[in-house]
């Protein structure tokens, strides 16, 4: 009898697990308990760093874009899952800010001062390893 249940057990794993769905790891959000998806970690920093390197430390301006959407793309993510809008929307803010909107937070209500902007400029640049560290990382290509 127990050999039968056995049977019917293993027999129908297979069924279950075709049924399965994989976990859709093309997103920024993720439910508790649920594996967390690290290939998109740091993107955030990625983006701050490619505008500081361009607006603070002078770095040869270069479309956000196609470096960081291509990247989400390589990684099997196209145009309609939640991580590439969430990028997308985000370089879309970033590409048309300065260091002062980009010091707020985005948050244009927010009143910094010139000398708090390059303040805040500052302290980044350099908890992100100073100018020369931005620039290479800005010319270098993602995800090599």
């Amino acid at each position: 009898m127990f050999r039968y249940l056995c049977g019917a057990l293993f027999a129908s794993a297979p069924l279950a697990a075709a049924h399965a769905e994989s976990a859709n790891f093309c997103r920024n959000s993720f439910n508790p308990n649920e594996a967390v998806e690290t290939r998109f970690m740091g993107l955030e920093y990625a983006l701050i760093a490619h505008v500081l390197a361009e607006r603070y430390c002078g770095a040869e301006p270069r479309p956000m874009g196609p470096r960081f959407l291509g990247y989400i793309e390589k990684q099997g993510c196209d145009s309609g899952t939640e991580i590439y809008k969430d990028v997308e929307a985000a370089i879309a803010k970033m590409e048309g800010a300065g260091l002062k909107l980009l010091a707020q937070n985005g948050n244009p209500k927010l009143t910094m001062s010139d000398e708090q902007v390059q303040e805040w400029a500052s302290t980044a640049t350099k908890e992100l390893g100073g100018c020369d560290t931005l620039k290479k990382a800005h010319d270098a290509e993602l995800g090599q």
